[in-house]
């Protein structure tokens, strides 16, 4: 084996960091948000310097994982391509044998896209033509790569062998790719099989997960639930959140409202502490009440509101066996027995909630006393007494 050494100069660092300076073109599909791990992916080499220019074949704005604000992106839209069709057309027309192949091929409105994004390509300055996943997106790459004559390549996953759109221009695309991506081995095995791609010509390139991120967790989970408005407290938990630092406690709200909570958080200084989940069903809520440690019941007595009932936010959340941190608002004393404290105190909710994080005997008590109460007295025997007395309803008080 012959092995090649590579000697490293000022020059090759200075050509490389140059090179690296241009941007490389991401053809990917955005009509629900990036994929979430092609987000990770671009956020990820933007982090270490590659500069990444999006080229969407879809777009729908407001997804979580839509482009950062610092992350440029171009893309067609039906209304768009309506107005241009007449001057793409005219200029497929200059290449008249790639219209032909396209034609021949199935690949239209592959074509037609390019044709769009080359010219965008070159005012950008791209250095190189990316394709994650070897569909519609490489096949536009394919066509990018034909016009420009930029370097292309491609990240294939599963589905490429299976549901493929066009099998032929996956071929020419992939014969015409300056290196090919497969995320799996046997990816790798099939395109080495069944399309004759030489081994040298692929990398085997593993997704990635953020390892600091996604790891083991010994957090406790305190959860909140309710709308998102002044009389539920919000603010004065997360500023016990904030006494609480020195704490493994992950606060979760779960609801909707007028109140942007992570906007709060931020204010407050303890975004890193919460999460954030919107309004759900009886069945999603009721796995984070079984997962919970501990549920948390800050409401206060507004003006606009005034105060609360019982809210049934409790009464599902100590059915499930959760120890619970309220206040005497309304009439909750009617139905929390212990942990009760004073309205707008966060240092009596952080005195409180730190008492139970720091004693799992006390959780379990409290939480096992807690369902007994609801079982006691806001079982569904309540309805059916009600259904009794709505029958009384008929009958004259003289009878």
């Amino acid at each position: 084996m012959t092995v090649r050494i590579v000697t490293i100069t000022s020059n090759n660092i200075r050509n490389k960091t140059a090179m690296q300076k241009k941007p490389i073109a991401y053809i990917v599909s955005m009509g629900a948000g990036l994929e979430a791990f092609i987000y990770r992916e671009v956020e990820a080499l933007c982090d270490r310097g590659v500069s990444i220019v999006l080229f969407a074949t879809k777009f729908n704005k407001g997804d979580v994982f839509s482009p950062k604000p610092d992350w440029p992106y171009h893309f067609l839209s039906l209304k768009r391509l309506v107005v241009e069709a007449p001057i793409l057309l005219l200029k497929m027309c200059l290449r008249p044998a790639l219209l032909l192949e396209a034609l021949r091929d199935g690949g239209l409105i592959y074509l037609v896209f390019a044709t769009k994004f080359a010219p965008i390509m070159k005012r950008s300055g791209v250095r190189q033509i990316h394709c994650h996943f070897g569909d519609s997106k490489f096949f536009i790459g394919y066509y990018c790569k034909r016009l420009t004559g930029l370097p292309l390549s491609v990240t294939i996953h599963a589905h490429e062998f299976y549901t493929n759109p066009n099998v032929s221009i996956f071929r020419k695309a992939l014969i015409a790719s300056d290196r090919i991506f497969p995320i799996a081995s046997r990816w790798c095995d099939r395109l080495s099989a069944e399309y004759a791609i030489p081994p040298e010509k692929m990398r085997l390139n593993h997704l990635f997960v953020d390892l600091d991120l996604y790891r083991p967790t010994d957090e406790l989970k305190v959860l909140a639930v309710g709308r998102f408005t002044e009389r539920k407290g919000f603010q004065y938990l997360m500023e016990a959140a904030k006494q609480l630092s020195d704490l493994k406690i992950r606060f979760i709200f779960v609801g909707f409202g007028e109140i942007d909570l992570c906007y709060m958080a931020d204010e407050i200084g303890v975004r890193d502490k919460i999460t954030v989940f919107n309004k759900m069903d009886q069945e999603q809520l009721r796995i984070f009440y079984q997962t919970a440690d501990i549920l948390c019941v800050p409401s206060i007595t507004t003006e606009k509101e005034g105060a609360e009932g019982i809210p049934v936010v409790l009464m599902e959340g100590m059915a499930c066996g959760l120890p619970v941190v309220a206040t005497r608002c309304g009439a909750i004393e009617e139905l929390v027995e212990n942990m009760l404290i004073d309205e707008q105190s966060a240092d009596q909710l952080a005195a409180a909630i730190r008492e139970l994080a720091l004693n799992d005997e006390l959780r379990i008590s409290q939480g096992k006393r807690n369902r007994e109460i609801v079982m006691e007295q806001f079982s569904k025997s309540n309805v059916e007494q009600f259904s009794e007395w709505l029958d009384e309803v008929a009958v004259p008080l003289s009878e």
